[in-house]
């Protein structure tokens, strides 16, 4: 009887722990120009799990001889 609710108990929690949990990040960039100049930027990324939030917020980042943008959740 036990071993029939421990798998009935596991049948009702698989869509539960199998479901990715998506939710609204916003990724804050901060930009440093070659003068030494700052400014910060925001982007919102709505209905995303926290691994896809990282990549598309690491994907604003960028380096160049004229600036550089740090990128963060």
């Amino acid at each position: 009887m036990k071993r029939t609710g421990l798998i009935v108990a596991l049948a009702l929690l698989m869509p539960v722990l199998f479901t990715s949990c998506k939710k609204d990040f916003v990724c804050t960039c901060q930009s440093t120009d070659a003068l030494g100049n700052t400014s910060t930027e925001t982007y919102p990324l709505t209905d995303q799990t926290r691994a896809d939030a990282d990549d598309a917020c690491e994907a604003f980042e960028s380096d160049n001889f004229w600036a550089t943008r740090n990128c963060h959740l």
